[in-house]
């Protein structure tokens, strides 16, 4: 399985210029994927659409065709322009060219942060089949101004986490309609901009409850290349780093995995980051 994640900032390059067309076809230059998860999209919001690309979502759905699109915002607004037809909203998308099984959108905590920007978060969890059964895929887009909001939403995907774990350790009655046996992921793989650093408390959380660093389990002490601040000092004072990971659950230690980083491309401020497991 080929998986990408990458936040495309709604497809403002480093050189300032927005054009959501080229992210998209970049991401066609890539490859065969079978999950697609991209983050920083925007629909019908003048601050991030160019006026020919008022929806990113929409523009999506027509370049990858051959994909099953899911979409994920925070909000659903009026439009500005008070079109009744049209909302404002600002996401996630994961494409799934394999079987999708199961989907949902989770809302991510969202406390008061006094004086901070915010803005609400979401993960989108997608479930496909593979050759360990069905296996669930977390695509999501952590705070950024606040620590103390990204630490909730970091504990709040480790408990969706430890649930999955449960209900294979004490399943549950099987009955019929909405009680019938479901898709209960055997593993789960985690990706995305986490809007923490690998010297983080945050990262050292992630690992001390059970997850994998996919690049540490490829490349031990390796340094991680970076996902961000490569072309753009403007918004990344601080340099190149890395704040864009895949994570995997304990079940897939044990399985081939190779990942990579593309540092080539201007075309965000962060850059595509490629998985591929043999799942």
């Amino acid at each position: 399985m080929r998986l990408l994640s990458w936040n495309v900032q709604y497809g403002k390059s480093s050189d300032g210029r927005s054009d959501f067309s080229r992210i998209l076809q970049y991401v066609k230059s890539l490859g065969d994927f079978d999950v697609i998860c991209l983050q920083e999209l925007a629909r019908n919001m003048t601050e991030y659409c160019i006026p020919d690309q008022s929806d990113h979502l929409l523009m999506t759905r027509h370049f990858f065709k051959e994909y099953r699109v899911v979409w994920g915002s925070g909000f659903s607004w009026p439009a500005a322009d008070g079109d009744s037809k049209l909302r404002q909203e600002f996401g996630n998308v994961s494409l799934i060219k394999s079987s999708l099984l199961d989907f949902k959108v989770h809302q991510l905590p969202k406390p008061a942060t006094p004086g901070k920007l915010q803005m609400q978060r979401v993960a989108i969890e997608t479930v496909v089949d593979s050759k360990i059964g069905p296996i669930s895929i977390i695509n999501t887009h952590l705070a950024f101004h606040d620590d103390a909001e990204n630490q909730q939403q970091i504990e709040h995907l480790c408990h969706l986490e430890q649930e999955r774990v449960a209900h294979h350790q004490e399943p549950k009655q099987v009955g019929i309609g909405t009680y019938q046996e479901a898709f209960l992921p055997s593993a789960r793989i985690l990706c995305g901009d986490f809007n923490f650093t690998v010297d983080s408390w945050q990262h050292r959380y992630q690992l001390d409850a059970n997850w994998i660093d996919a690049w540490q389990k490829c490349n031990g002490d390796v340094v991680h290349p970076p996902t961000c601040g490569i072309f753009d000092a403007v918004q990344w004072p601080q340099g190149e780093h890395c704040r864009d990971f895949f994570w995997l659950s304990p079940e897939l230690e044990s399985l081939q995995v190779g990942i990579s980083v593309d540092t080539e491309t201007s075309l965000s401020d962060h850059q595509p980051v490629i998985l591929e497991i043999s799942i």
